[in-house]
C-alpha cells in the first residue's frame, strides 16, 4: 500500500511539472534613499536604491532564482528607473560604504601583507565583488586612484614595484581598462 502511495506522488509530481506553467517573477527589495540629480526631469530630487531578483514561479510561488540581484535606482519625482551602474557619482549610501571599506582594507592588505602576489582576503573579496556590480568605470576608478594614493604616499623617490604591481592587478580585478589603471596610478608616482 505505501509502494502504491509513493508512485502515486511520484506520478502527480511529474504531471505537475510536464503541465505546469513556468512563469518569471521579480522580487523587489528597497534600499536607502539618497538625494542625486535626475538625468530625465533633471531634479535634484530623492531617488531609492531598490535591487531586482528574477524568480522562476510556479503557481505564483518562487522557486529560485535566476539571477543575482540587480542593483537598480529609481527616481521618485518621475519614476525614472536604471541601474546603479549607470550613477556616475559617488553619491549612493552602499556604494559610499563599500567604496571606505575596500580603501581601508586594501591599504591595510597591502602594507601587511607577508609575500609578493598574496591574495585578497576572502571578506574583502566579496566586498570587491559587491562594487564591480554597483559601481560605474568612473568610480572604480576613483577607488583605484584612492588606493594607489594611500598606499604610495607621497614618497618622492617612487612607488614599490610590487606594491605597483598589486594595486594594478586590483584595477584589473576592478575590470578597468589599462589606460584607466595608468592614469589611476600615474598622478601618485
Amino acid at each position: 500500500m505505501s509502494e502504491q502511495f509513493n508512485q502515486h506522488y511520484e506520478d502527480l509530481i511529474d504531471t505537475v511539472k510536464s503541465r505546469a506553467v513556468w512563469r518569471v517573477g521579480e522580487y523587489v527589495v528597497e534600499g536607502e534613499t539618497f538625494r542625486d540629480t535626475c538625468p530625465k526631469c533633471g531634479y535634484q530630487s530623492l531617488h531609492q536604491r531598490f535591487d531586482i531578483t528574477r524568480h522562476r514561479m510556479l503557481f505564483g510561488k518562487a522557486i529560485r532564482k535566476i539571477e543575482a540581484p540587480r542593483p537598480m535606482v529609481r527616481c521618485r519625482r518621475c519614476t525614472e528607473q536604471r541601474h546603479l551602474r549607470d550613477v556616475g557619482e559617488l553619491v549612493v549610501p552602499s556604494t559610499i560604504t563599500l567604496f571606505d571599506e575596500i580603501r581601508d582594507g586594501v591599504v591595510e592588505h597591502l602594507a601587511t601583507r607577508p609575500a609578493e602576489g598574496a591574495a585578497l582576503p576572502a571578506e574583502l573579496d566579496a566586498k570587491l565583488a559587491a562594487f564591480r556590480e554597483e559601481a560605474s568605470g568612473p568610480i572604480r576608478q576613483l577607488l583605484l586612484a584612492a588606493i594607489a594614493e594611500s598606499s604610495f604616499g607621497t614618497a618622492a623617490d617612487g612607488a614599490d614595484p610590487t606594491t605597483e604591481g598589486a594595486v594594478a592587478e586590483l584595477g584589473r580585478s576592478l575590470y578597468l581598462a589599462a589606460d584607466q589603471i595608468t592614469a589611476a596610478i600615474e598622478p601618485t608616482t
